[in-house]
Formats: structure tokens, sequence, C-alpha cells
């Protein structure tokens, strides 16, 4: 199976796939790494990120990308849009020295469930985890889904749009 995973910066995808990977023998497939120098502020559209991915899709991957939704191959089994609660997102961003506008528009896209909404219009076979605490957990709940067992988390982060607001 190949498996998309998606999410919001900061929403912990790249350690997700990585323990991911240890545990399950999966390749990761990164497109920060496949866009090469300046890949994570180079602009891309979905029709090149397709073109770019679409390329070494090999089964037995995980493809990670806050735009991962965006592939369309139909050998894509599953698509994963990874979760945080918006006051850590906060928090993660600014440690990575994120400007506070850039903070704001991720946080407030994650807070109206923006990339989940954008992949279950794209696609069926939508799954998503909160990853807010807990790593292995998220990596358990990926392994189920493989063997069959998709269950998604039920996140709702609106309650934090005031609070964000307010903050930033």
């Amino acid at each position: 199976m190949i498996i998309a995973l998606t999410g919001v910066p900061g929403t912990g995808k790249h350690s997700v796939a990585s323990l991911f990977s240890r545990e399950t023998g999966y390749n990761v497939v990164d497109v920060n790494k496949l866009l090469g120098s300046g890949g994570l502020t180079k602009e891309i559209s979905p029709a090149e990120l397709n073109k770019l991915v679409g390329l070494g899709l090999k089964d037995n991957s995980v493809i990670v990308s806050h735009m991962s939704h965006f592939l369309t191959s139909n050998k894509i089994g599953l698509f994963v849009v990874l979760r945080c609660r918006p006051d850590v997102l906060i928090k993660r961003l600014s440690k990575r020295g994120y400007s506070k506008e850039k903070i704001c528009d991720n946080v407030l896209f994650e807070a109206i469930d923006g990339e989940y909404i954008e992949a279950c219009e794209l696609h069926d076979k939508v799954m998503q985890i909160d990853n807010t605490s807990n790593l292995r957990k998220t990596v358990k709940k990926m392994k189920l889904a493989i063997a069959g067992k998709t269950v998604s988390d039920r996140v709702d982060y609106s309650k934090y749009i005031k609070t964000i607001e307010q903050i930033l």
C-alpha cells in the first residue's frame, strides 16, 4: 500500500513517517528532499507535485508533504491527515521561527479543518489522526489502517478560533 501523509506544517509528518518506516519497513518519500535545495520554501503546483512524486511511486511507501492530499495517483491506498491542537501547533511553529502571519495562517487552517476537508473532497480513503501528543499511538493507528482497520479520529478544533485570533 502507498500512503499519502499530509497535514499543516508542525503536525508531525516527518516524525511520524520516520517512526512508521522503522516499524514497518515502509520507504519514506519526502517531497522536500525531492524538491532539493529550498524544498521547504519552494512553491509547487499540484500538477508539478504529481509529476514529481509520480515518477517513483512504489508499494510500501509513505509520501510526506503538507500537499500530499493533492496527489491523484490511483496507486495511493490511503490518505492520512495529521492533526494537532492549535495551542501546541503555535508553539511548534514558533520554535521553527515562522512569522506571526505564517503561524496564524497555518493554525487557523488547522482549526477550520482545512487540510482534512480538502483531502475528503478529493479522495474516498481519508483518515485523520490527532498527533498532538502521542507519536507511537499515531503510528499504531496507521499500522491498523494498512491492516484494513481504519478508524479516523474525531477532531474539532473550531473552539480555538477565537483564542487563536486573540493570541496572534
